[in-house]
């Protein structure tokens, strides 16, 4: 009888102690895994393109390591992030707040390519901000684009190409 109630004691002892801690850790930690708090990519330019690309230059440039954000909604996630961009000079042909640039993970549309747009063209008057700068300044856009749960984890820690059509 001692056997049979020291076995119960240690079954409920290992149910209230064991099992229930270590599910629940684990499914907190697939979840945090899931889903990181910060995101992140390096980036350069592949061609420049548009009404303005005498404007930019893009060529011999570095890549550049940016933060950006990343609103998961099922499958379809937004990402929010900065471009930054040398500038060369020039007249402006065309308003800023029509350009767009594509973006190509590992500079592969196999891996995943995502078309950007300016974030916050009604807010802000890139034009002026632009006719304020001299040769070799630096412009950042803030671009949105949406793509995919897969492109986005293959972009997260990873770098890419984007063509700028400004």
């Amino acid at each position: 009888m001692k056997k049979y109630l020291l076995m119960i004691a240690t079954i409920a002892l290992m149910t209230a102690c064991g099992g229930n801690g270590t599910s629940s850790s684990s499914a907190s930690g697939s979840e945090a895994s899931d889903a990181p708090e910060s995101y992140a990519v390096e980036y350069e330019f592949g061609s420049n393109s548009g009404s303005n690309y005498e404007c930019f230059d893009i060529f011999g440039t570095e890549k550049t390591k940016t933060e950006f954000e990343a609103t998961i909604d099922g499958d379809k996630v937004t990402i929010t992030m900065p471009m930054q961009v040398k500038v060369k000079g020039g007249e402006l042909k065309k308003s800023l707040a029509e350009g767009t640039a594509n973006f190509n993970v590992e500079n592969s549309s196999e891996k995943g390519k995502i078309e950007f747009k300016l974030a916050d063209a009604d807010k802000v008057d890139y034009d002026a901000e632009y006719k304020k700068l001299k040769e070799g300044d630096i412009i950042t856009f803030n671009m949105v684009g949406e793509t995919t749960k897969d492109v986005l984890d293959k972009m997260n820690n990873n770098w890419g190409r984007f063509d700028l059509m400004f």
